[in-house]
């Protein structure tokens, strides 16, 4: 991804910056104090740096930074993929525009693809675009991922340090799988406990469906059960054939219908009714004589009704439901029983397949590590002969290669960057280099790493700090190289430095109307000799001529 447009307005002391970049190596040069720093400060606000109220113009309500940006095909593509996953509309083939405001009520705004964002977001989004190296700010030098992805692409284990990778985070997928398996089981096993208890509990009360209203009525029956006698013995009585009862009252008056049918013959079919009524009072009697017979006054048959009833409503009061509600969850649960054996037949094939990553992550992480010990001495050597030339001569270097406790998604060992000054012990780069020794050294170490850089636009700010022209002509040579693949922007006060550029842009500041201005503007082949001449200083006529010179061997890629 490229920076390809900067627009600046209300920044510092810029009213209105609006400036295209080709890719290639961007030299910045203008006098010290012209406002260099604002246009570094405009991209760090694009990278989500922190803004502040004192940066707007004086006599403005707002500042605003936006950048344009292009993507790569054939090098960005996982980076929109990843985007389009984070909901922004974005595309291989359009811009991707950047912008901060800053508002003098204190609220400031960020927005990215035309969205909203939070500056949080802002510097996750944009953490691998730009990297910035200065006095002040170091990017991904001193970070220690930076530097193994840059050592291992040295050494060509790029592919072996991915699958090494790959195989750690299976193998943890699969471990977390187990870890979780094992907690559900452990937890099945609790839970096995107490429906094992329950289905003993309701297979012992031998319950079946309907058994519940059966009782019931018994209980009503056993509870009356003197009454019923009473009441049926009473109605038998009534329905006996005994002279005067009302049923030999009907019987009788049944014979006078016979003989009235032989005069009468509407009293054929009264008595065809008459008969019916008396087979029917005949079978109530004989019911009620059947029912009399058993009816039961014992207590204690009342009893085993009652505490039959009582254990059904504890079991349904416990669990929930009826009597087939019961049943149907007990079957349920037997059913949950016999699927328990699943778990150790998944545990087993869980641990069988970790054991094979784990001796395949082993194995590569293994070959990493001799590739890694066989690779370093031979880095290490290069780094030095890359630096002595950038005014580091007699600096060691060492990468170290720190065993860990276990293997890790980056192998078996951390990589760290030592170096070490003349007659001193090595430690850590970021602790002992200075700010100008950080941009030289990173300058050397991506030059080595061509190709296993995933930041493509580099900004080099006061690179040239303290270092004479024949250090400069180096560090040309070697930004030269990286502006093969990538984008990179140096802000210098060396001729030697600024003539490398593929373009070179003058950063100016002027005074109009009792105010301040800061503007930037392209160089052509003209105007940008005569900066070079500026910066050369001396002699004009001198100047001009070497001025000229340095652009030729720019032009012929021979410096």
């Amino acid at each position: 991804m490229f920076l390809t447009r900067l627009r600046i307005k209300d920044l510092a002391l810029v009213s209105l910056i609006d400036v295209e970049f080709p890719k290639g190596i961007v030299a910045i040069t203008g006098e010290t104090g012209a406002g260099k720093s604002t246009v570094m400060g405009s991209i760090q606000l694009l990278l989500g740096e922190r803004a502040d109220v004192s940066q707007i113009r004086h006599g403005c309500d707002k500042a605003v930074a936006e950048g344009v940006f292009e993507f790569e095909k054939g090098v960005d593509e996982d980076r929109v993929a990843a985007l389009l996953e984070d909901g922004f509309d974005v595309s291989i083939d359009e811009p991707l525009i950047v912008r901060r405001e800053i508002n003098s009520n204190g609220r400031g705004a960020a927005f990215f693809a035309d969205r909203l964002v939070s500056v949080k977001k802002l510097l996750e989004l944009m953490s691998e675009t730009v990297d910035i190296h200065s006095q002040n700010a170091q990017q991904s030098l001193t970070k220690r991922a930076w530097q193994r992805l840059s050592f291992d692409h040295y050494a060509g284990v790029g592919e072996l340090a991915g699958e090494v990778a790959e195989l750690y985070f299976r193998r943890k997928a699969l471990q977390n799988e187990l870890d979780e398996h094992l907690a559900r089981e452990r937890e099945l096993m609790r839970q096995e406990e107490l429906w094992r208890f329950q289905v003993e509990e309701i297979s012992q009360a031998r319950l079946r469906e309907g058994e519940e209203e059966e009782l019931l009525e018994q209980e009503k029956n056993l509870s009356h059960a003197e009454e019923i006698r009473e009441l049926l013995s009473s109605l038998e009585s009534a329905l006996s054939e005994e002279e005067g009862s009302p049923l030999s009252g009907l019987k009788q008056a049944n014979r006078s219908l016979r003989q009235l049918s032989g005069y009468y013959a509407p009293a054929e079919e009264w008595e065809e009714q008459f008969l019916n009524v008396i087979g029917s009072l005949e079978e109530l009697r004989s019911e009620a004589e059947r029912s009399l017979g058993r009816i039961n006054a014992e207590p204690e048959e009342l009893e085993r009704v009652q505490e039959r009833l009582a254990l059904i409503n504890d079991l349904k009061k416990k669990y929930g439901g009826g009597v087939k509600e019961l049943l149907e969850e007990t079957g349920r649960i037997k059913a949950r029983l016999e699927e328990g054996g699943s778990f150790d037949e998944r545990k087993a094939s869980l641990e069988k397949e970790i054991a094979k990553l784990q001796a395949e992550l082993e194995d590569k992480a293994g070959k990493l590590s001799k590739a890694r010990a066989k690779a370093a001495p031979a880095f290490s050597k290069a780094l030095e002969k890359e630096i002595a030339p950038l005014g580091m001569s007699g600096m060691r270097f060492k990468v170290e290669l720190e065993k860990q406790e276990e293997i890790q998604s980056t192998g078996s060992e951390s990589v760290e960057y030592m170096i070490a000054n003349v007659g001193q012990p090595f430690m850590p780069l970021q602790k002992i280099a200075s700010g100008g020794e950080l941009s030289r050294l990173t300058l050397a170490l991506k030059c080595l790493s061509l190709g296993g850089n995933a930041v493509q636009i580099l900004f080099f700010d006061e690179i040239d700090a303290g270092i004479s022209a024949t250090v400069a002509a180096s560090i040309g040579k070697r930004m030269r190289l990286l502006g093969k693949e990538h984008q990179v922007f140096v802000i210098t006060h060396m001729p030697v430095i600024a003539a490398c550029g593929d373009v070179q842009y003058s950063v100016e500041k002027s005074v109009e109307r009792n105010d301040s201005f800061v503007r930037i503007r392209k160089l052509d082949k003209t105007s940008r000799k005569t900066e070079l001449a500026r910066m050369l200083g001396g002699n004009e006529k001198e100047a001009q001529s070497y001025a000229a010179k340095l652009l030729a061997r720019n032009w012929e890629e021979d410096i």
